[in-house]
């Protein structure tokens, strides 16, 4: 029982990390700051925002339909259509082409979110946002 609320505890721990990590990547994103973004895949399905891990529609919620890792609209879920290392649609496919959009409510477009950092759309700020995405995902 206390080895399983100490890796409870080091899993609470590595999440918070990344999450702080990820907020410094990406504080040289131009003219927008990541809490205003949110996830697009590019069949226009919505993916979540990356607000606290209390909203409902953050990726960082895993209690959330877009945080949680049993979630079908969840990039956080390792067998889902947005979070799978092997669907066309994830940012975590290393080969894919087709991986979500980091958009603002304006519709302005910020990159594509791919561990492909060779795909078309994806810049240096939305590759390494994807990085964070996928060692958050993976910790869980």
């Amino acid at each position: 029982m206390l080895i399983h609320r100490r890796e409870c505890n080091l899993m609470g721990i590595k999440r918070i990390i990344s999450i702080i990590c990820l907020m410094l990547v990406t504080s040289s994103l131009s003219s927008a700051s990541l809490s205003e973004l949110f996830i697009m895949a590019e069949d226009g399905t919505f993916l979540g925002n990356f607000g606290s891990e209390y909203d409902s529609q953050s990726v960082y919620n895993q209690y959330g339909n877009y945080g949680s890792p049993y979630s079908s609209k969840s990039i956080m879920n390792p067998y889902g259509t947005y979070g799978s290392d092997y669907s066309q649609y994830s940012p975590f496919n290393a080969y894919s082409s087709h991986g979500p959009w980091l958009m603002d409510r304006n519709g302005n477009n910020y990159g594509r979110l791919s561990i492909n950092k060779y795909a078309h759309g994806v810049t240096n700020d939305s590759y390494r946002i994807a990085l964070q995405l996928k060692a958050i995902r993976d910790s869980l």
